[in-house]
């Protein structure tokens, strides 16, 4: 690990010099009042109360013959493509996808078999992006031509799709699958900047503005947390017209049957929470020695101790080949901690994060930075999406663990420092998630 070379008084185009945050000097001088933080609210006698209603074991009962019913009609012949994948679509955003993997993949290789696949991908706009965006979450590797006749002869998405709401809101959703130099990423601006002068123009009805202004401000599908989401778009299905009561009556199941394992699963991690509390404690020490307490003298001399942990060769190997997944992982995790929590953490004297690194570093302002760090995310983002496609050393459960551990770092720091300020927001969700069933 090694420090950013200028976290120091820079200087201005203009040749005077200009303190951004604090004396150059004092940067690295141990802080001795650490921050007032506030206790969690989800104490030890919190965990311990979590419980609901339901046996388990006649819920899964319940639910197998549902999964029963769901798969036979999956496997219905009659079914049109696109109705095919609205339905992945609903399974999936209802958190029962897992259920469904055999199935899922049976049904995606159907529709891209069929002697007619081109001509459905040049005629719908939201059939295609909804299938782009499945096939990739599925490890397909699509090829972004897939768009090629909703653009025009220069490579610009067309302008005469930008009124296609539904069509534009699968598009911006798509596009979050891209990959690394691919033009499929123009299509986020183009269709969000419209999607936004659609709702200024009031050219939609009041169900559709309130689902777009659900998806425009919130974390895209791809970027959030499956089963928190789920338990969002559970209340949203209910509400839909027309709905899968199917579908919708397994959904609800599946998440009493996922929160009650939740809730044991957290009452033995509790009964533990010594030997846990030791682990994190680690982990929070090594970066307070970072961020507060080390001095510059005393930070090289740790990074050494650090990196002077044997490693074996395989394992170097396969880092040294694979290291990019891992790198842009933990770069983006890196960079949503410090956009949410920098302003908290110069308020409290520290000023040992990336934010005012970069601005010591380039004489930017901080709003500049801000929107170039985004970037980077989208950038790093577009490395771990490769790894949905391509075949590595990693299986692709370890893949979906580090990409679930990204979507972690989106959801806690979405409001703010959702890990060392207390938030009603993130907490009333955890709580949907933990305590309430449906």
């Amino acid at each position: 690990m090694s420090l950013p070379n200028c976290l120091a008084t820079t200087q201005s185009p203009s040749g005077s010099s200009s303190q951004l945050v604090g004396d150059a000097n004092k940067l690295y001088t141990p802080f001795n009042t650490p921050p007032n933080f506030q206790p969690s609210p989800f104490t030890h006698k919190f965990i311990r109360s979590l419980g609901n209603k339901f046996a388990v074991e006649t819920l899964q009962e319940s639910a197998r013959k549902l999964e029963e019913k769901v798969r036979v009609l999956m496997n219905g012949t009659n079914m049109e493509p696109l109705n095919l994948l609205e339905l992945i679509d609903d399974i999936e955003r209802l958190g029962l996808s897992f259920k469904f993997e055999k199935e899922i993949n049976k049904a995606l290789l159907k529709i891209v078999s069929m002697e007619n696949f081109e001509d459905r991908t040049r005629k719908s706009l939201h059939e295609t992006a909804l299938l782009f965006g499945i096939l990739r979450r599925h490890g397909f590797d699509v090829s972004q031509d897939i768009f090629m006749s909703f653009k025009d002869e220069e490579g610009k998405f067309k302008a005469e799709i930008s009124n296609n709401v539904k069509g534009m809101l699968s598009l911006y959703e798509a596009s979050y699958l891209s990959l690394e130099g691919e033009s499929v990423w123009e299509a986020n601006a183009f269709s969000r900047t419209h999607l936004m002068n659609l709702m200024k123009e009031g050219l939609m009805d009041v169900k559709m503005t309130k689902k777009v202004r659900h998806v425009l401000e919130g974390l895209p599908y791809h970027r959030s947390c499956f089963r928190l989401m789920a338990r969002q778009y559970i209340n949203r299905y209910d509400k839909m017209e027309p709905h899968n009561l199917l579908l919708l009556e397994l959904a609800k199941l599946d998440f009493n049957m996922e929160q009650s394992s939740h809730q044991n699963e957290l009452k033995e991690l509790s009964r533990s929470h010594k030997e846990l509390t030791k682990v994190g404690q680690l982990i929070t020490i090594i970066d307070d020695i970072y961020d507060i307490y080390g001095t510059l003298d005393e930070l090289e001399l740790f990074t050494d101790a650090i990196e002077s942990k044997d490693i074996t060769d395989q394992v170097l190997h396969s880092l040294t080949n694979h290291h990019d997944m891992l790198s842009s992982a933990f770069t983006i995790f890196r960079l949503t901690n410090d956009l949410a929590t920098s302003t908290d953490e110069i308020e409290r004297g520290e000023t040992s994060n990336s934010i005012v690194s970069y601005m010591h570093e380039t004489s930017l302002p901080e709003e500049k930075v801000r929107e170039y760090f985004k970037t980077l995310i989208d950038k790093e983002w577009k490395t771990l999406n490769k790894y949905l496609v391509m075949d590595s050393i990693f299986p692709k459960s370890f893949v979906e663990v580090v990409i679930n551990l990204v979507r972690s770092g989106h959801y806690i720091y979405q409001y703010g420092d959702g890990y060392g300020r207390q938030n009603n927001t993130l907490k009333s969700q955890i709580e949907s998630l933990l305590e309430y069933p449906f």
